[in-house]
């Protein structure tokens, strides 16, 4: 189908959203994702004119198809994304992948972000909120530095409004940052994660003092990182059934 740019929006630095509205109306989940090819590229790529992005908006916000992304300057695809004029028509395809929330799941979801790995999990709380689930969800999320987290007002806002929205930080390079930072510094370990996952219970009020084992782990994020978790929780005696991953490679 064809779809057209109508917005784009600065996220965080070197990060993008762009909207696109489908020539028809599109049914997704939250995690899916949708394939993207340009007309043409403006700047030559190995890997052609199409891609896959996960739809970083909730369909509870209406029928325009949200993509968040890093706009790497090695990528001719996202620096030919980049210069799309607004009202450009690309072809999309979707939705598709079972990286989905179960909105029926009553036990506590645990989201593990690195970088543009964001994108799902931003779909999956906004819908949590819209719907009513009140599903008890605890978001840790870790960049670089502050000036690459992306979403992080909505995020802030949406964890101080709400009981069962629960939204940890963590910076690993914070000297190379301009913006002073005072939140959890490092890359998101098993240490990190025994001690922040006990804190989900006190939040909403729940009182278990093992919350890790009755908790859901969703994991997106660059495939070093993602192995590194699965790695984490493994060791703490997660079951498989109860971890789900996602790979954001660097396109």
């Amino acid at each position: 189908m064809k779809l057209k740019l109508v917005k784009t929006i600065e996220e965080a630095k070197g990060t993008k959203s762009f909207f696109w509205e489908p020539e028809k109306s599109v049914a997704w989940l939250p995690g899916q994702f949708f394939y993207f090819t340009l007309p043409q590229l403006k700047y030559p790529d190995p890997r052609g004119a199409t891609r896959h992005f996960t739809i970083s908006a909730s369909q509870t916000e209406g029928n325009l198809l949200r993509i968040t992304t890093r706009i790497r300057p090695q990528s001719g695809y996202k620096q030919t994304l980049n210069e799309l004029p607004l009202g450009s028509l690309i072809d999309g395809e979707g939705p598709n992948g079972t990286f989905i929330l179960d909105e029926n799941s009553a036990i506590p979801q645990v989201f593990l972000a690195g970088g543009i790995g964001i994108t799902p999990f931003r779909s999956f709380i906004k819908y949590n909120l819209d719907k009513d689930l009140q599903i008890p969800m605890h978001l840790i999320y870790a960049n670089s530095i502050p000036e690459e987290i992306t979403f992080g007002k909505e995020l802030a806002d949406w964890s101080a409004a709400n009981a069962n929205i629960k939204v940890s930080l963590s910076i690993s390079k914070p000297g190379e940052s301009r913006e002073p930072w005072s939140g959890h510094i490092g890359r998101i370990d098993q240490e990190m994660i025994n001690k922040l996952i006990g804190k989900l219970s006190s939040k909403a009020g729940s009182g278990s003092a093992r919350e890790i084992e009755n908790s859901t782990f969703w994991l997106c994020g660059p495939p070093p990182m993602v192995d590194a978790m699965e790695d984490s929780l493994g060791k703490m005696g997660m079951t498989s059934n109860l971890v789900h991953s996602e790979k954001f490679t660097g396109y």
